[in-house]
């Protein structure tokens, strides 16, 4: 009498897809733990865009609003608070005698601000001009 042969999978070739699927999924593990570090410091580096933008707003609008006169030479730093905790800020406004961004016969002032995080920064600078 002739047994028939049994259809399906050996305990080996379960195993090794088994192994096959684990190495797989280690690759794809690390791939999203590097995703979410990436994300975490794409987001402060906007974040400190952000924040040197309404810093350099503000000059501008002490500017509009106050005059020329308002935007002191110096330097501030601000250590943020709140939603914007861990950032520091520093406005550095200069006074330069002759700058090329400047035209002939006005005053100029350079601000300069920069913003750092634990994971980002960025720095925005802008020419303030008094015709």
């Amino acid at each position: 009498m002739m047994r028939a042969r049994q259809a399906g999978f050996s305990l080996i070739e379960l195993v090794v897809v088994i192994v096959v699927l684990a190495v797989g999924a280690a690759a794809l593990l690390q791939q999203f733990t590097q995703v979410a570090v990436s994300l975490n410091i794409n987001e402060e580096t906007q974040t400190s865009a952000q924040l040197a933008q309404e810093a350099a707003e503000q000059a501008l609008m002490d500017r509009r609003n106050l005059g020329y006169a308002s935007l002191v030479a110096g330097t501030v730093t601000e250590n943020l608070t709140g939603n914007y905790a861990g950032f520091t800020r520093v406005t550095t406004i200069t006074d330069p005698s002759t700058s090329a961004a400047c035209p002939a016969g006005a005053g100029c002032k350079d601000v300069q601000v920069q913003v750092t995080g634990s994971n980002g920064s960025a720095v925005l600078d802008l020419t303030v001009v008094d015709y």
